[in-house]
């Protein structure tokens, strides 16, 4: 097994706080309606930290059919908009990973603007890292989700005002 981890930073032209709202607190809701074609559907079990959020995968987003991704909440702290989770079954694990933990900070850089640093840190099945292609998949797709979360805000600006 190998450990490995991969850092990203993405300027969004919408508030931290409304990202946080979308991205954070309703990902069950939003992503589904604003990713239809990659999301089938979505729902959380219970709430705060500990809660459990699982993200079932349309068959147009190259996922094995059936497939899901089930995320236990560890980290929900909306002072310092900081948001982390486990993956626990689905997706890469058990498949390239035995353990992947995902982390989001938003961070205010103006009124209407923010930065996500984004850190993703896991544990290889085998013996060998991730190579850049695996990890592409993984960086693009929290990104992806974010932007389409901003589109959506800024195409809807009461939305989490």
């Amino acid at each position: 097994m190998v450990s490995g981890s991969c850092t990203d930073e993405v300027a969004f032209n919408v508030s931290a706080a409304r990202l946080w709202k979308g991205a954070v607190c309703e990902p069950h809701i939003l992503y589904p309606k604003l990713l239809p074609d990659f999301f089938s559907k979505a729902e959380r079990i219970g709430e705060g930290v500990g809660a459990i959020n699982v993200f079932y995968f349309a068959p147009a987003s190259n996922m094995p059919l059936g497939s899901f991704n089930k995320n236990k909440i560890d980290v929900l702290d909306e002072t310092t908009y900081t948001f982390q989770n486990t993956a626990l079954e689905g997706g890469l694990i058990g498949v390239l990973l035995k353990s992947l933990v995902y982390e989001s900070v938003f961070v205010a850089s103006g009124a209407d603007s923010c930065n996500a640093k984004i850190k993703v840190e896991y544990e290889t099945l085998g013996d060998r890292d991730l190579s850049e292609e695996e990890l592409k998949p993984i960086r693009d797709g929290s990104i992806g989700v974010l932007k389409a979360v901003e589109g959506y805000l800024l195409a809807n600006p009461d939305v989490y005002a």
